[in-house]
């Protein structure tokens, strides 16, 4: 008799224990956009039937914000439970053997089986739920988490305590909401095109979108090596000849060198200026009809310039380094190329200014432009499964191989890295 007691004190055990196991790691695995979905429906955030948004149930939305604090708080009973049955099965053992006190034999026995169903019901079935049901499982079991918190709040106070420490030991900064959401959908995205359900194009525009309040001028801007303009003090022929030329109607106007921005000019103010009769050519002077130049260090987010140049209604601004000279060019086509990809409209060239990178498979041989970034040649390189080293002391291949050689390679010259 006393034997089917430390049985049915196992099975419960086993129960309860197995519960909180899958519970505990759905909640290591819970994904606050998967949570939504399920409890929202498809149509996450739409109006309900009253025209208010949907929330998340208060107890959910209580996990998700202390999602450490609340998995410690189910870890307790769980391994209450895990002890108890290895205990009630190592007496059982003692029980059916029928002696009077433990020895090697049902200690062995016991803590065998103990650990084989521990392994199955602790381990490998929450790991397969989570896998597939975690979100279902935490909705189901919200009631029983949030009262483990409450019952065990001293002990998230003392996991949050010891979490910060840790954190602190290890350098790690502090990770706001925003930012980890932002991770998570990024995460959501990459998954969703490996399942089949975005493709590439799809992929890459939400990427943009999301980092968009994180990504750079300097990311984005046309380098100071490539900007073409006029000096102020150029004559009149020279400036049509080179407007004929130009293949954009903004124009920059410097003094001397680039680092000496007077303004910009519009080619369509030129225009007006000619047709209206302007002064004898003799008279010409650029700067007589330059609209002011806008400068933006380019350390400012892509978000905070294009705020910037909609309030100033400018459609072009100058990047500025930190000592004060001029480091690219950035337009709101810029901006807005970096959601969407390259627009080229029919005053751009056909050719393919893009700086390429062109892989060979077969002899795992890769010919790239000095321009591109690393990023994009790394993209491509995958297919040989190559990749180039990443830094903050270099954005472009051809920034990686002078910082790396510590001078400018003579033609046919090889690095080997």
């Amino acid at each position: 008799m006393i034997a089917h007691v430390w049985l049915w004190i196992a099975l419960g055990s086993i129960l309860v224990g197995s519960v909180l196991s899958a519970v505990q790691v759905a909640l290591r695995a819970l994904s606050r956009v998967a949570l939504e979905d399920l409890v929202k429906g498809p149509r996450r955030g739409a109006p309900n039937g009253n025209g208010a948004e949907q929330r998340l149930p208060d107890s959910l939305e209580a996990i998700l914000t202390d999602l450490p604090g609340h998995t410690a708080a189910v870890a307790v009973p769980r391994v209450i439970c895990n002890l108890t049955v290895g205990l009630a099965v190592v007496l059982w053992f003692r029980d059916l053997r029928g002696v009077p006190s433990v020895g090697p034999i049902e200690a062995t026995l016991g803590l065998l089986a103990a650990g084989v169903i521990i392994w199955l019901t602790g381990v490998v079935l929450p790991i397969a739920l989570a896998e597939h049901a975690a979100e279902r499982v935490v909705v189901a079991f919200a009631w029983m988490v949030r009262a483990l918190a409450v019952a065990f709040s001293p002990l998230r106070s003392l996991v949050a305590f010891t979490t910060e420490i840790v954190r602190r030991l290890a350098g790690e900064q502090v990770r706001d909401t925003a930012e980890a959401r932002e991770a998570e959908l990024l995460s959501l995205v990459e998954e969703s095109e490996r399942e089949g359900d975005l493709d590439e194009t799809a992929r890459e525009m939400i990427e943009a979108v999301v980092e968009f309040g994180s990504t750079t001028v300097e990311q984005i801007m046309t380098p100071r090596t490539e900007i073409q303009g006029f000096e102020y003090t150029d004559d009149i022929e020279s400036v049509k000849q080179a407007a004929r030329d130009a293949t954009h109607s903004r124009v920059p106007v410097y003094s001397q060198n680039l680092d000496t921005v007077v303004g910009v000019l519009y080619l369509k103010d030129m225009l007006r200026w000619l047709i209206s009769g302007g002064p004898d050519a003799g008279q010409f002077c650029l700067k007589d009809i330059l609209r002011d130049a806008t400068f933006v260090p380019e350390t400012k987010t892509v978000r905070e310039l294009l705020t910037e140049l909609l309030e100033e209604k400018v459609h072009i601004a100058f990047a500025t380094d930190e000592y004060g000279g001029i480091a690219g060019l950035v337009t709101i086509e810029d901006i807005i190329e970096e959601v969407f990809g390259e627009i080229r409209d029919e005053y751009e060239p056909e050719e393919d200014d893009t700086p390429q990178v062109v892989v060979d498979a077969e002899t795992r041989v890769a010919e790239i432009d000095a321009r591109a970034e690393i990023d994009d040649a790394n993209d491509e390189l995958e297919t040989i499964d190559l990749e180039l080293p990443e830094s903050e002391d270099w954005d472009t291949v051809g920034g990686f191989v002078v910082t790396t050689m510590g001078k400018i390679p003579d033609p046919g010259e090889t690095l080997l890295h």
